[in-house]
């Protein structure tokens, strides 16, 4: 399926021209409607302040959100007038108190979902699950972007983490039509000796064969890691391996699968994910 209709939330406004750069980019190349998005979400109201207690804090957040959605849809339109692209701005004020629940609901329309990697401890209304509920819930491939670094091309050169799993399969063919625009793939698969079985004599290459008939140009190469100590696995290397391997190879992108499931309200997920979400230092292109 071609990219036809992309989404950039950018309530990150630190991030803001380097969201909209790269999403005005993707647009551009794949002929793609771009929407802009800007989520104020309801006032949360706890137990205490509906006793009587001061709203200042809120109002503080609430007055920061609706002061830079100013300067944001500016900014944006100004940037797609400029490009030439096909757009449109929405300021949303949903019944919802979280930020990922708008753009949940807006990304369930769109081809892709493009949002800035989670900042540490920041007060800018954004909640702490953001990246993680955005990619688990919206059912559509979120293109992350490292909250530090310039992106000028992103598809050029990829990294696809493949251990045919279901999430893997997913985030491969959610991702082909950046696939097929690059000029290097490689199919990185760790540690192929966890599931021999599936993984064969010669780990990916059926899937390098399946991209190959949509035209892509890919490589296999399989990866071990010294992921024991003591007989504990550690999963997390997995992720720190793939960036390692993006960083060697000189990648632009990481596509894979985000793995996980929701304990109560929590997400709880895999090591790979885990890191790669953390310490990306590229763009990564996350299906689950």
């Amino acid at each position: 399926m071609p990219l036809k209709t992309i989404l950039v939330s950018l309530n990150d406004v630190s991030r803001r021209d380097i969201l909209v750069s790269v999403a005005i980019s993707l647009a551009d190349k794949h002929n793609a409607h771009l929407i802009g998005l800007y989520v104020i979400p309801a006032v949360r109201i706890y137990p205490a302040i509906a006793a009587g207690a001061s709203l200042s804090g809120i109002d503080t957040v609430r007055i920061f959100l609706e002061e830079h959605a100013i300067a944001t849809e500016k900014a944006f339109k100004e940037a797609v007038r400029k490009a030439g692209i096909e757009a449109e701005w929405r300021k949303i004020e949903p019944s919802a108190v979280n930020i990922a629940d708008g753009v949940i609901a807006h990304g369930f329309q769109t081809d892709l979902i493009i949002v800035s990697q989670q900042k540490e401890a920041v007060n800018d209304g954004i909640e702490s699950d953001f990246c993680e509920r955005v990619v688990m819930e919206s059912g559509r491939p979120v293109l992350l972007i490292p909250v530090s670094g310039n992106f000028e091309h992103i598809g050029e050169s990829v990294v696809v983490g493949w251990n045919a799993t279901r999430e893997s399969a997913r985030a491969i063919f959610d991702a082909l039509p950046l696939l097929k625009s690059s000029r290097a793939t490689r199919l990185i698969w760790v540690d192929p000796h966890d599931n021999e079985q599936l993984a064969g004599d010669l780990p990916g290459a059926e899937m390098a064969a399946a991209l190959a008939r949509h035209g892509v140009n890919s490589t296999a190469e399989a990866v071990p890691t010294d992921d024991n100590w003591e007989g504990v696995v550690l999963r997390s290397w997995a992720g720190d391996m793939l960036l390692s391997r993006a960083s060697d190879l000189g990648a632009d992108l990481i596509v894979m699968g985000a793995y996980g499931h929701s304990r109560w309200r929590e997400y709880v997920f895999g090591g790979a994910t885990r890191a790669v979400l953390h310490h990306m230092t590229l763009p990564v292109l996350m299906s689950h």
